[in-house]
């Protein structure tokens, strides 16, 4: 400490944690110094910024107040501490110096996020960057696909590839300028660009890309183009044809398509937006926003997008590229770029290698995907944003979790829906979707990502943690991981880890009351369990309840085919006097059904299973919606959507304090089907049916087993419907949902790295 001039004179050291690299931290430090006519010195180093600053005490406690309130936009400092060091006479500047390599990494990064409002202004009128397709600042643009390893700096990114030019460098070492220190800075002069291409690799002749992609899929092709985290198939969304197409090459029969609208204005021709979806919708993570059709709208849609669905999933453009080539009333599909099933393709030549007889042409730009990143998709429930996928925009952004030990965990996920979780102390690092594991290729995705983590974030695990299921992918390959670096591997069981996931989100430790249901589950006692009540607290749980165990006839098969367990309820309730509806029903379904038919009325043992998402898709296709699922819970989504604005009515169903059965209540609901009821009444009066049924038992043990919170989570909680109904018929103690992570097994590792924490 020094007296000047009658002012104390300080040097802090100061140390910021968090989202703190990459986010324009480092020229907001340097401002803020240098417009309070301070000196010193600010870096990126493992840890997160440090900066040292000296000048007058008043001066010195005004820039931490600035810098705590004028955070920039991707900007979340977790921790920030002051320290006081001597003096340094000589300092007369403010300088940002280069990052000290070599040291263990213990900071995070932003997600990579849309335009922001200055750039998307520069995109339409500034002279070196109108139409630049990869226009940023340090307050938008790419982070996580282009960082190869941190601390954050050019060089350790795919933008090393491209020298800035003068302009550019003079922007880049521009204090006062809102690109000062931005790396991934670049123009049209200095920067990548795209090329449109044949199939073949051969360059379209063109005199501005932009327009010719523009006609091209207007007059009806489907181009693959790679955007920030990988490639897309683009086609006229209002292109019967087209869309047909592309389904058929692609091998996605009827899995809905997601649809980007080149304007607000579009969207809101398309689609129902609340407020709150609005802001997820416009958002800079921009995601996939699930949102309620438009049924006045002028604007018509191929009915191929997504057929025998109420929801369209919509996103606004989140790149420069695509500001640039969506006209303000495009509709268009834009999928992942891949086959069915297959991780996203960012690679080049795999890229065209793969989807060289899917795509007519490539839009292509010349900057590698390092880490390739599939779009988010969230849908809003109870005026909450709820994730079905988090990935692009969201990752890798942390989740702060005070009940978590500091020991570093692996947790592996499911093989559905596969996101995978590490930890660096309270703070939860979810990894990307990485989608089914049923491919090499996801397997392989998989597999690589958790080393990017590993290494990204300098994390040695000490503890992985898998599902009990015995047949995954990912229990296996943690069991692998854990073998070759001698470290403990503990199995959780499956919608244990599921509450748990909402336990570590909302910080409850126990007695909690977990409701957990989904499609399918493996249980300790050999089942298939899938409607759960358990008693959870710590790393320990116990079943209290759980809905009426049904047959999966055929087993895995019965899980696609969901003709089988109906066709089991139709045969428990009717026998052999069958009425003539369902005889119809039967003559429809898949040759070979006479087999298991016999099977249904033997004594064969058959894999039972207490599974609600298996109930949902029976009762789907007793209603005439189905017989087998093209994707992942169809028919229970057309369930959803029969529903309509019907209200419904209470069916039977019986509970005996530990078993809810609602065989009565698909009875009632084939009797409904035979006397001719309304389809959409019964479909409405089954979702008000479980709605209440669960409340009602959630409370009776509650009561009984003196539990005030309750959480539910499980793939059928992403039945918006169900779960408004839910939350209106609570009445007793808090019930609490994930909103970090999805629902579905994509939130699970959260859960499982949650319980492997409390096992000390």
């Amino acid at each position: 400490m020094k007296e000047n001039s009658n002012q104390t004179i300080e040097r802090w050291g100061i140390r910021y944690t968090g989202i703190v690299q990459g986010v324009g931290f480092r020229p907001l430090v340097s401002m803020c110094a240098h417009s309070l006519g301070l000196t010193g010195i600010v870096y990126n180093d493992s840890r997160g910024v440090y900066v040292e600053i000296q000048g007058p005490l008043g001066a010195l406690q005004l820039f931490l107040d600035a810098i705590q309130e004028e955070q920039p936009r991707l900007c979340r400092i977790t921790s920030q501490t002051v320290h006081p060091l001597t003096i340094k006479d000589e300092e007369t500047t403010f300088s940002v110096e280069p990052s000290p390599l070599g040291e263990d990494v213990s900071t995070f990064i932003s997600a990579d996020t849309a335009p922001c409002e200055d750039c998307l202004k520069e995109l339409q009128h500034d002279k070196r960057r109108q139409e630049y397709s990869f226009i940023n600042c340090t307050n938008c643009g790419p982070r996580y696909t282009i960082i190869k390893s941190l601390p954050y700096d050019r060089e350790r990114t795919t933008m090393n590839e491209f020298p800035m030019c003068e302009a550019c460098l003079a922007e880049y070492e521009d204090i006062e300028g809102r690109r000062y220190r931005a790396e991934p800075n670049a123009c049209s002069h200095c920067g990548p660009r795209y090329t449109l291409y044949k199939p073949n690799r051969t360059a379209v002749d063109t005199v501005n890309v932009w327009n010719t992609t523009r006609e091209l899929i207007n007059e009806g092709s489907i181009i693959a183009i790679k955007g920030v985290g990988g490639y897309h198939l683009v086609c006229d969304a209002r292109n019967d044809a087209v869309v047909q197409r592309l389904r058929k090459r692609k091998n996605r029969p009827h899995k809905p398509l997601a649809i980007m609208v080149g304007s607000l204005d579009t969207a809101i021709e398309l689609v129902q937006i609340s407020d709150v979806e609005l802001d997820v919708l416009t958002g800079m993570e921009r995601p996939i926003v699930l949102l309620e059709r438009n049924h006045n709208s002028s604007v018509r849609l191929s009915s191929h997008v997504a057929p025998d669905n109420h929801m369209l999933g919509v996103m606004l453009p989140y790149t420069p590229m695509h500001e640039v080539l969506l006209p303000s009333d495009a509709a268009w599909v834009m999928t992942s770029g891949n086959k069915s099933g297959d991780s996203v393709l960012y690679n080049d030549d795999q890229a065209f290698n793969e989807l060289g007889e899917v795509a007519d042409y490539f839009l292509v730009h010349n900057r590698e995907i390092y880490a390739p990143l599939d779009d988010s998709v969230v849908m809003v429930i109870n005026n909450k944003p709820r994730f079905i996928r988090r990935s692009r925009g969201y990752v890798p952004e942390p989740i702060h979790c005070e009940s978590i030990a500091a020991t570093p965990i692996l947790a592996m996920g499911s093989d559905l829906k596969n996101a995978f979780a590490l930890n660096k102390g309270n703070e939860i690092l979810m990894g990307p979707h990485i989608g089914d594991l049923e491919n090499a290729s996801t397997h392989e995705t998989l597999e690589w990502t958790i080393n990017r983590y590993e290494n990204l974030f300098s994390i040695e695990p000490e503890k992985i943690i898998i599902d009990s299921h015995p047949q995954f992918f990912s229990s296996h390959l943690g069991e692998h991981i854990g073998a070759s670096s001698q470290i403990p591997v503990v199995t959780v069981q499956h919608h244990h880890a599921h509450i748990a996931s909402v336990m570590a989100e909302h910080n409850l430790i126990g007695p909690v009351l977990g409701i957990a249901m989904d499609g399918t589950g493996y249980g300790p006692d050999g089942t298939i369990w899938g409607g759960e009540f358990l008693l959870c607290k710590g790393n320990q749980y116990q079943r209290l309840a759980h809905i009426h165990g049904a047959p999966l006839p055929g087993g895995e098969k019965a899980v696609s085919e969901p003709w089988r367990q109906a066709l089991w309820y139709i045969r428990n309730y009717y026998g052999n006097d069958i009425p003539s509806v369902y005889q119809t029903w039967m003559e429809n379904l898949p040759k070979g059904w006479e087999i298991l038919d016999k099977a249904l009325q033997s004594t064969m043992p058959m894999i039972q299973a207490t599974s609600c998402g298996r109930l949902f898709d029976a009762v789907g296709s007793l209603l005439g919606l189905g017989m087998i699922h093209t994707y992942d819970a169809q028919i229970t989504i057309a369930l959803e959507a029969l529903c309509g604005e019907e209200k419904g009515s209470l069916l039977d169903y019986n509970y005996d304090g530990k078993v809810l059965d609602f065989t009565p209540t698909v009875q009632a609901i084939m009797d409904g089907v035979v006397q001719g009821k309304s389809r959409a009444h019964l479909a409405a009066s089954f979702h008000k049916t479980i709605a209440i049924a669960v409340c009602e038992t959630a409370a009776d043990l509650m009561e009984r087993y003196k539990i005030s919170d309750a959480a539910i989570s499980g793939g059928v909680f992403q039945n918006r419907k169900l779960v408004e109904l839910i939350y209106r018929t609570w009445h007793v103690g808090n019930l609490y949902m994930n909103e970090a992570v999805p629902a579905n097994d994509g939130g699970l590792a959260l859960g499982q790295l949650w319980l492997g924490s409390q096992i000390r």
